[in-house]
């Protein structure tokens, strides 16, 4: 350095459009996105109850309140004004992650307002875009925090004021699957009541639709298990547990440091014109009311999802599918998601702007293995489909085998004599050699004098099958020997079943009385849950305004979902929350004596069936839960009577 050099210090700068622009506004490409980063802040926070309120969005009002820890004044400068907190950093596997979230929010409004209470302090104070113009550097910029006492319960409460324009069908669309699917949600939103939201479906209320079905578990370079199974109208017509061929390719693969045991589930729909399971009108329920918010797979960490947007199809499932249609699936007819290991995956990193993980061996690997398992999964649907349009073969593990299957005469006979109309009763005799293949012997069905009707006919081994005497005419009767043969969960008066005004319970009371349950349990046990919880809303939707006393604090919202009023304990603040299914059951149970009487002891069994649902949901979430084909079948024969009121009332 030379005599007349001179040293200088300087600081960095910052314009101030950094916090509310490159970490703020820009930082993301969806609102949602903003909104999901203030929830799992929340729940960060411990909040068991959040509310995101959007009901004065038209007079330019968004607030978001949880009932989690609150911050302290030292917390609120510490936290909440030091950018990418070193608390976030230090606890990895928290949800906010990255500590500069609340900042996004300059995505939805211009000014942000943050009242939190924590141990009887209460701390208030203000962000504005306004404001942050107003200073050249963020070295200028100050902001007052007031600090008081309170007697208020510990939360916080975000108010976001001059609000920008935002598609809230988008926004409801992007948060229906935040929460990993089966979970219930943490969150609460309100829509404005003058805008028509769209009902969606649950997963249950609909996967059981997707014929093709994948569970896989890795761990490394490891493929723990590999189960699919194709399932078309009540019958599984193939499956393939054998992982070796995915276990070579995938051990292949370049090794890296171990994420957890990773849980894949894909559900794939098949609507195609000729041969869907579902009819036209529930094809096009389950595209809008279903797959327009689940679609595509989705990626879930501590229950919460981190990656993955409907619509936007990261793994590039279209691509795949342009290139060999027959292999690939259709992101748009997939509802697929990946549960990591809440620990072990944090090497998995998401990108500031949730879009993705930062590029890393960990993600290179994670999207390489994913890439393998759908592919195999594509070439089993492929397989698959061949046997729906050509069902020739039944196949299990990968291998074919020629069979005879439960074809033949179908249950064959001339139906139980009575009065009815005479005819042949429903008769297998059907367009020959046109039914599915398979193994299972046919044979002549209970003799009488019923409709006639058509079965598929095939090449199965003939036999007599049991002759029946009829039931002098009685429906009933014969409905009841019918399920009893083909062991379904059990039946309903059919003059019931065919005046239904409903097409979805219609539509789930058919599934639910044709479906094996010896051989698809789990699935039944779904079709229960689901078909109870619809009926008693279809129900209510019908009849609630002249039944308000029976059903206390019920109302039906603007989305026409059953909801219940309720004040926040903890923040005092009035809306509207889920009724689960046990809680309707008891109120239905109290309701029914005032418009019937029923037995008591009938009654009572809805205590058993509500018990029954509680165990459904432990078996939808553990693998180790199960529910007994003669447990679905007893509390079928024992609620029918509920079923059937439900059913000639809406």
């Amino acid at each position: 350095m030379s005599s007349n050099s001179m040293v200088y210090e300087t600081g960095i700068e910052f314009d101030p459009r950094v916090i509310y622009e490159s970490l703020g506004s820009k930082i993301i490409e969806s609102d949602s996105i903003a909104i999901a980063e203030q929830i799992k802040n929340a729940r960060d926070a411990g909040a068991d109850s959040i509310c995101v309120d959007f009901s004065l969005y038209n007079e330019g009002q968004i607030e978001i309140t949880d009932d989690g820890s609150g911050m302290s004044l030292e917390e609120v400068k510490e936290n909440w004004f030091f950018v990418a907190t070193a608390n976030k950093n230090q606890k990895l596997n928290l949800l906010g992650g990255k500590g500069i979230g609340r900042f996004s929010l300059f995505r939805i409004a211009n000014i942000i307002e943050i009242i939190t209470v924590s141990n009887g302090k209460k701390c208030e104070f203000q962000l504005s875009k306004e404001e942050l113009e107003n200073n050249e550097t963020l070295t200028d910029f100050k902001i007052k925090i007031i600090h008081s006492n309170t007697v208020e319960k510990n939360g916080t409460k975000i108010r976001l004021k001059d609000v920008n324009t935002l598609d809230l069908l988008e926004i409801q669309q992007e948060l229906e699957n935040l929460t990993l699917p089966g979970n219930k949600k943490t969150f609460e939103v309100i829509y404005p009541n003058s805008l028509e939201m769209v009902n969606y479906h649950a997963p249950e209320e609909c996967v059981f639709e997707a014929p093709f079905h994948a569970k896989i578990e890795f761990s490394g370079n490891k493929i723990i298990s590999y189960n699919y199974t194709c399932t078309y109208k009540g019958e599984i017509i193939y499956n393939n547990n054998n992982s070796s061929s995915l276990q070579t390719k995938a051990t292949k693969l370049k090794k890296v440091a171990d994420i957890g045991i990773t849980t894949v589930l894909i559900n794939n729909f098949f609507f195609d014109p000729t041969y869907k399971n579902v009819t036209k009108g529930r094809e096009n329920e389950i595209k809008t009311r279903f797959l327009d918010a689940f679609q595509g797979i989705s990626v879930y960490r501590d229950n919460y999802k981190i990656y993955g947007h409907g619509k936007v199809d990261w793994l590039k499932l279209a691509e795949k599918r342009l290139k060999k249609a027959a292999e690939n699936i259709d992101n748009k007819q997939t509802f697929g998601y990946i549960i990591l290991d809440p620990n072990k995956s944090i090497i998995l990193e998401e990108k500031t702007n949730r879009e993705g993980f930062i590029r890393n061996d960990a993600s290179t690997y994670f999207h390489d293995i994913l890439d393998l398992i759908v592919t195999q999964f594509g070439k089993d649907r492929s397989i698959s489909v061949d046997l729906i349009k050509k069902p020739k073969t039944r196949t299990v593990n990968g291998s074919s085998s020629t069979g005879s299957g439960p074809t033949g005469s179908g249950p064959t006979g001339s139906g139980p004599t009575g009065s009815g109309p005479t005819g042949s009763g429903p008769t297998g005799s059907g367009p020959t050699g046109s039914g599915p293949t398979g193994s299972g012997p046919t044979g002549s069905g209970p003799t009488g004098s019923g409709p006639t009707g058509s079965g598929p006919t095939g090449s199965g081994p003939t036999g007599s099958g049991p002759t029946g005497s009829g039931n002098n005419g009685n429906e009933k009767d014969d409905y009841k020997n019918r399920y009893s043969k083909f062991k379904t969960i059990g039946y309903i008066d059919p003059k019931i079943k065919d005046n239904i005004k409903s097409p979805k319970v219609a539509s789930l009371i058919n599934e639910i009385t044709t479906i094996n349950v010896e051989k698809y349990p789990l699935a039944t046990a779904y079709l229960l849950r689901s078909l109870t919880e619809v009926m008693m809303d279809e129900y209510l939707r019908v009849h609630l305004s002249k039944i308000k006393n029976n059903f206390k604090d019920y109302v039906v919202d603007s989305n026409k979902n059953i909801k219940k009023e309720h004040i926040n304990t903890k923040t005092n603040i009035p809306g509207q929350k889920d009724v689960p299914i046990k809680v309707k059951l008891m109120d239905f149970k109290n309701y029914l004596p005032t418009v019937k009487k029923f037995d008591t002891r009938s009654l009572k069994h809805l205590n058993d069936l509500a018990e029954c649902i509680d165990d459904i949901n432990l078996a939808m979430h553990w693998t180790d839960k199960s529910v007994s084909t003669n447990q679905l079948q007893t509390h079928w024969q024992n609620s029918t009577f509920f079923f059937e009121f439900i059913c000639s009332s809406i």
